[in-house]
């Protein structure tokens, strides 16, 4: 009898499992000034990716994004008025195909950040007054990418998998210690 409930146990734990959320530390470094138009090789840009690969294929796309964080941009995965993420493709190896957008005007001040990278990032502001500032980078063949993962938090369906195996590994050496003793 604690044999079937050991393997049922394991299996809903298993059948509960999700796929594991994983968050990213992207970093492009070396970017080319639109406005200077030089190479600015200490230009950099940070990026912060959560994702959660729902279908198990090892890839992800714009559904399988949690969170993505870049200078003005947090979207956190929903489309709002003001933070949006356009489309999202990415096989780790590769590097991330995406556009993400932030847009707010809040009736003195028009704010626009893009960052599409392999193409451009862009910072722009305007007042009603007349102050403007808009710089624009572009991705050039010199621009590095590095991509670091941080150590993901376990879900709970994690927990419950480890608690299973746990329990049946305890199981076992019970049983086989009351073996030993008759």
């Amino acid at each position: 009898m604690l044999k079937k409930s050991m393997l049922a146990l394991m299996f809903a734990a298993a059948a509960s499992a999700q796929a594991e959320v994983r968050t990213f530390d992207i970093v492009y470094k070396g970017l080319y000034s639109v406005d200077d138009h030089v190479f600015q090789p200490d230009k950099t840009l940070e990026v912060k990716l959560t994702v959660k690969d729902l279908d198990g294929n090892g890839s992800y796309t714009e559904n399988e994004v949690k969170a993505l964080k870049a200078s003005h941009i947090d979207y956190t995965g929903t489309c709002t008025v003001v933070h949006c993420l356009e489309y999202f493709n990415w096989t780790p190896g590769s590097l991330p195909n995406y556009s993400a957008v932030y847009h707010n005007y809040d009736g003195f001040y028009n704010e626009l950040t893009i960052v599409n990278p392999g193409v451009e990032y862009r910072e722009f502001v305007q007042s009603n007054w007349g102050f403007r500032y808009d710089l624009t980078w572009h991705w050039t063949a010199d621009t590095q990418t590095t991509i670091t993962p941080t150590s993901p938090v376990p879900e709970p369906s994690g927990y419950a998998m480890l608690l299973a195996g746990l329990a049946a590994i305890g199981a076992a050496a019970w049983r086989r210690g009351g073996q030993h003793s008759t």
